[in-house]
């Protein structure tokens, strides 16, 4: 081969690695490390801290739905639903112990605010149903004013002991996550089981409607507990794609139908955007590691060149005027070739041209222990060297005259005299 060739490497292994609640965690989220050796020099942690880091994430998940759960209480009920709580940031740095303490010092005030929303809002629909059965009982035929006879408020009758206990059950029972249109639509078949002219009959169509909310707190459960996880994946990684997926899931939580298996989709994309940087650095870094662990020789600043300029060098001992460029072809595409300055002897292209070669080869598989996925593109072949001219060649020049002259001088000096 000429010495020109085209790979594509990526590293598919890496899918969720990001700090967790900004504590400063590297977290793994399921299959979110690096594999084989990629992973033990990316990151390595023990059992403990991997744990600290989840209930980390998890309780910053929940935060985050209790928060939206209590926005859209406050929206119906205004100040009869208080403020969430205020947890902050995970503390930074690496002390588990730490990290331990706010985790459960933030699940025990999350726990807290959230028993305290659900008394709340059950209160405020009890209030709300009540103040319907008012309002329809004034919407009845007044009978005609009587002369002389002064007019009677007509009072609102009181459900029975009973109608009472079993409303407030109902409606307690009612997950806070219930997206509003259908909460109101509950609240106001609990209304009409009240205006019912007998006990029984309010009984029993309360009794009615306990089943019907417990089948939306399942569908809310079910949901929650996607949208939790999801909320999960994302803690820890910042940017306007993440921005928008929180949006989407917070979105999602009033949504009586929100399409799941999409709002999935959007939280891997938002992950994909925030890692691919981290994932361009690391192929270059994993590719100046084996570039040297075959003997190759890298420019200064290899791996920054190659991802802000797009193109990189190396060299060998021996090769003199001659090196390999590197080029950075869209986000994991590379094409090598060999370069020298204007002017160059490129008597020895033939033998450098050989020894690239048996690199590329010895180089591949050093790449895959790295943990990148690697696929040549093409391979000019052997025997038709051909050789880039560039400007400015990026190596030090030993003209090979001057080498030679040198060899004479030695050789001189070896004769007998």
């Amino acid at each position: 081969m000429s010495g020109e060739v085209g790979v594509v490497m990526v590293a598919p292994a890496i899918v969720g690695i990001g700090l967790v609640a900004g504590a400063g965690y590297l977290a793994a989220r399921g299959v979110g490390a690096l594999a084989g050796a990629a992973g033990d020099r990316l990151a390595a942690r023990q059992s403990r801290g991997w744990a600290v880091a989840d209930r980390i994430a998890r309780v910053v998940a929940d935060h985050r739905l209790l928060q939206d759960q209590i926005g859209r209480g406050q929206a119906q009920f205004a100040g009869a639903i208080s403020d969430g709580p205020v947890i902050g940031d995970a503390p930074g740095g690496l002390n588990l112990d730490r990290g331990e303490q706010w985790a459960a010092w933030a699940e025990a005030a999350v726990e807290q605010a959230g028993a305290r929303f659900r008394q709340e809002m059950a209160a405020a629909r009890t209030g709300w149903v009540m103040d319907e059965v008012a309002a329809a009982l004034d919407r009845l035929p007044r009978p005609a004013p009587v002369p002389g006879r002064p007019a009677v408020a007509r009072a609102v009758p009181a459900p029975s002991v009973k109608v009472a206990e079993s409303l407030r059950r109902v409606l307690g029972r009612m997950d806070g996550g219930v997206p509003p249109t259908l909460a109101t639509t509950l609240q106001k078949r609990a209304a009409d089981a009240l205006a019912a002219v007998s006990e029984a009959t309010q009984l029993q169509l309360l009794d009615d409607l306990r089943y019907t909310v417990d089948q939306a707190n399942e569908q809310v459960r079910r949901r929650h507990a996607t949208l939790r996880e999801l909320t999960a994946r994302l803690a820890g990684y910042t940017g306007p794609a993440v921005d928008e997926a929180l949006a989407a899931i917070s979105a999602a939580g009033a949504d009586p139908g929100p399409d799941l298996p999409a709002l999935s989709d959007t939280v891997d994309a938002a992950i994909a955007a925030t890692l691919a940087p981290m994932v361009r650095e690391y192929a270059h870094q994993a590719l100046r590691d084996s570039l040297e662990e075959i003997g190759l020789a890298v420019e200064e600043d290899f791996d920054v060149a190659l991802g802000t300029e797009g193109l990189a060098h190396l060299h060998r001992d021996g090769w003199d005027d001659l090196a390999v460029r590197v080029r950075s072809r869209g986000e994991d595409a590379y094409y090598f070739n060999m370069v020298a300055p204007a002017g160059a002897d490129e008597t020895d292209v033939a033998a450098v041209e050989h020894q690239w070669c048996s690199a590329v080869d010895r180089l591949l598989p050093v790449l895959e222990a790295h943990g990148l996925q690697v696929t040549t593109t093409h391979r000019s072949e052997e025997g038709d060297p051909h050789v880039q001219t560039v400007a400015k060649f990026p190596f030090e020049r030993r003209r090979r005259d001057d080498r030679r002259r040198d060899e004479d001088v030695r050789r001189r000096r070896e004769l007998p005299r």
